[in-house]
């Protein structure tokens, strides 16, 4: 029930909050919960809303998501190494 009501929070942010609020957010997710997927979900609907419209081959929707997908892997480990 918490996981549910942090993500409608989350998706509320998305569109109340300035982006960088609703990012922090995200990663407080990653920790508080386990195989917190919703992440790499929340950056992408980031990316589409936010992101930027230029050209170049870094700022390509798969090019974000293989990046958040790399950032929620590196969260994850570190959050194993951690003692809650």
């Amino acid at each position: 029930m918490k996981r549910v009501l942090f993500d409608i929070f989350l998706i509320l942010g998305l569109f109340l909050l300035p982006w960088w609020v609703g990012f922090i957010l995200a990663f407080i997710g990653i920790f508080l919960f386990k195989n917190f997927y919703e992440f790499i979900f929340f950056g992408i609907l980031i990316y589409i809303i936010y992101g930027f419209d230029g050209y170049r081959l870094l700022f390509q929707e798969f090019w974000i998501a293989v990046i958040l997908v790399l950032i929620f892997f590196i969260l994850s480990r570190i959050k194993r190494s951690l003692i809650f």
